[in-house]
């Protein structure tokens, strides 16, 4: 995923102490109450290298199947949360379909709707179920190097993450996200909703969580932290193992009001300088908790104060319009 847990695979490289100082004004999530603080992070417990962890069972994503079954996110609840989501990662409401680079991560490009990576092999499986739709699509030719590339250790992030056999794979990449049919903008949505979409409702659904907007935080939560157990400091599964229960005759605000304290609190005790940046999503997120009435369907028109961004619900969900300018491009050349 193109989110700020990429930087998990970078060596932790600074150590929390007492001394710590002030993040209020760089981070604009990250003051009063979660300012970074010994008595703040220690629970987190961030310091020193964390081993890699090898795949075990074929996926790099926890076993779900004990989770409530949700079969489907109604069509608003889908549309709304990618939206405010999107905001977050890309500043505004335009999906970067099209988008694909090296951000220096080891993990190679990172690309699309959902930053697929090169380097995680999910944008070798993003390409592939493409290729089943058009099996003669420019980034066919790349299939047998992201092969390659998935079958190297996954510890083995400097070698995952290198880009040498790719390096015209984001103009292929660009010119499919572009096509004037939009079928591989529709196949990486379709995807995302499948893999990230539902189960975050799974999760959401285990605690009970029944308004739009709550599903939403889900969503946006397994996003960013994702739900793989090969980072066990950061994923959704640690929000929720530190959050705790949802007691009995708890409501659905104050769980989430935990949850994204939980969660903000983690964005800024974490030792580097992009997860501190991100809290300020769970302090606009929470601002639409606070207001929970009259939030938690998602029928009106939200404001994300932090991004100042207006997401209506009515945005093409399908166009990358800041990369796409010429929309009539075909797939190869010549067809």
């Amino acid at each position: 995923m193109r989110t700020v847990h990429h930087i998990y695979a970078v060596v932790f490289t600074f150590v929390l102490a007492a001394t710590l100082p002030s993040y209020g004004e760089e981070y604009p999530g990250c003051h009063g109450a979660f300012d970074q603080s010994s008595a703040m992070c220690s629970k987190f417990n961030f310091e020193g290298q964390r081993p890699c962890i090898n795949p075990t069972n074929g996926t790099t994503f926890y076993d779900i199947s004990g989770l409530p079954e949700v079969n489907e996110v109604d069509p608003h609840t889908r549309k709304m949360a990618s939206l405010i989501t999107n905001v977050f990662e890309e500043g505004d409401t335009t999906f970067a379909y099209a988008s694909c680079l090296d951000i220096g991560d080891k993990r190679g490009y990172t690309c699309g709707y959902a930053g697929f990576t090169t380097g995680t092999s999910d944008a070798e499986t993003v390409v592939h179920e493409y290729s089943k739709i058009l099996s003669n699509n420019a980034l066919v030719p790349f299939l047998s190097r992201l092969q390659e590339i998935g079958q190297v250790p996954y510890c083995d992030q400097e070698s995952r993450g290198k880009v040498h056999g790719l390096e015209s794979f984001c103009h292929a990449w660009r010119r499919e996200a572009c096509r004037w049919d939009q079928t591989f903008s529709k196949l990486q949505r379709d995807w995302t909703y499948k893999y990230y979409m539902l189960p975050s409702a799974r999760y959401a659904a285990a605690y009970n969580i029944e308004s739009r907007l709550g599903k939403a935080i889900f969503y946006d939560a397994i996003i960013q932290h994702g739900y793989q157990y090969v980072e066990p400091d950061i994923n959704i599964m640690r929000l929720l193992e530190l959050t705790g229960p949802r007691s009995n005759n708890e409501s659905e605000r104050s769980y989430l009001t935990r949850f994204l304290t939980t969660r903000r609190q983690l964005q800024c005790c974490y030792p580097d300088n992009v997860w501190p940046a991100s809290a300020s999503r769970s302090a606009d997120l929470q601002h639409l908790v606070d207001n929970f009435d009259a939030n938690k369907d998602l029928t009106k028109p939200v404001w994300l104060n932090n991004f100042r961004q207006l997401v209506l619900g009515t945005e093409d969900d399908l166009t990358d319009r800041k990369r796409c300018r010429r929309r009539r491009i075909k797939s190869i050349k010549g067809r």
